[in-house]
């Protein structure tokens, strides 16, 4: 059952970085292992976005497909990720950004999931940290592109 917290600090603006990880439609631009990303639903309530993601991923031969509902919020700078369909039995993730004293974004990123096949559920356990570092650069040299 694993599950990780990772907190790293980007020098952008806490806006800047919750609109880049907010807009999972771009997600394929930038992380290399999903190769298209859907969204649909698409509506607000108390200023608070909700739609629905769902990515065809891919690396190694192994390919899948799941959906996650999203939630985003503009005002507390949390994006809230739940598992609707796929190869997991849990999938929670969350994004949350504060502002430092130097301006730069402080995000806490957390997930916890669990894979309904065991041999997937153990090549995860054993390459959690390594993935959540890989999504973490990606998003750090994608934040670079956009705002550098």
């Amino acid at each position: 059952m694993p599950s990780l917290s990772k907190q790293i600090s980007i020098p952008y603006a806490p806006e800047q970085i919750f609109d880049l990880v907010s807009d999972v439609a771009r997600y394929p631009e930038f992380i290399k292992w999903i190769r298209d990303m859907k969204v649909s639903g698409l509506r607000e309530e108390q200023g608070i976005r909700y739609f629905r993601g769902e990515a065809s991923v891919g690396f190694k031969g192994f390919s899948e497909r799941f959906s996650t509902d999203v939630a985003a919020d503009p005002e507390k700078h949390t994006i809230d990720v739940s598992l609707v369909r796929g190869p997991f039995r849990r999938l929670k993730n969350r994004w949350a950004l504060g502002k430092a004293s130097d301006g730069t974004t402080l995000v806490d990123f957390f997930i916890d999931y669990e894979f309904r096949n065991p041999v997937l559920s153990l090549l995860a356990r054993a390459n959690t940290d390594l993935a959540v570092s890989k999504i973490m650069t990606a998003f750090r040299q994608e934040a670079d592109r956009r705002y550098g």
